[in-house]
């Protein structure tokens, strides 16, 4: 029966591949995860700009779909490399956009092109450690890597009073000084300056973000 749809064809067009539909479906399954885990679980998680979150998806099921239903032209890498033109294009017609969020959508743009343009010869294996590694890659340094934590922390001046009664503190306890101090949960602290005749104190104070 399936074997008799397959033959039906329109205007010279087979009504049904099923072989090619169901790659379709798995490709842009993956696809849709791989870009959803991107967008939601790493850049809208970070930077609650729920404007490009929204241009991101989409962007990415449209290339993805593009790119797919036009690869039987052979366009393939010439394609990709005119796609990223494109877009590169659009960015500088449409006002100034943040390095960072056009990163991202280049991202978006190379995941949907990968898993739309792999030929018979990558195993879904290959394709989906492809995927795994963009992923980690994205993820670690926008919230792994020491340096973005260094950067993500906030910082709080502060004029310390009676400085010689804070510095004979435990560590512990100087760390709950200055968090009810600053009402946020500290993750340490650096003395700037001390002035002697005073007793008092300028420090740096390091907070986690969001806290």
């Amino acid at each position: 029966m399936i074997e008799n749809i397959e033959e039906v064809k329109f205007l010279g067009i087979k009504l049904i591949n099923s072989s090619d539909f169901f790659e379709l479906l798995l490709r842009l399954l993956l696809n849709t995860y791989v870009v959803y885990l991107i967008s939601n679980r790493v850049y809208l998680k970070n930077n609650q700009n729920y404007q490009f979150y929204f241009s991101y998806n989409t962007i990415a099921i449209v290339t993805f779909l593009m790119s797919f239903l036009l690869n039987s032209v052979k366009l393939e890498l010439g394609f990709a490399l005119g796609l990223f033109a494109l877009f590169t294009m659009i960015r500088f017609r449409t006002g100034t956009i943040p390095v960072k969020d056009m990163t991202y959508l280049f991202v978006v743009i190379g995941v949907a092109v990968i898993n739309a343009l792999a030929n018979k010869k990558v195993s879904y294996l290959e394709l989906l450690f492809a995927n795994s590694v963009i992923v980690f890659a994205v993820n670690y340094f926008e919230n792994i890597s020491p340096r973005v934590k260094s950067e993500k922390r906030e910082t709080v001046s502060v004029r310390l009073q009676k400085f010689d009664l804070f510095s004979s503190l435990p560590p512990a306890q100087k760390k709950k000084h200055l968090e009810q101090l600053v009402s946020k949960p500290v993750t340490h602290f650096k003395v700037k300056k001390v002035n002697q005749l005073e007793n008092t104190a300028e420090l740096t104070i390091y907070t986690k973000p969001g806290g």
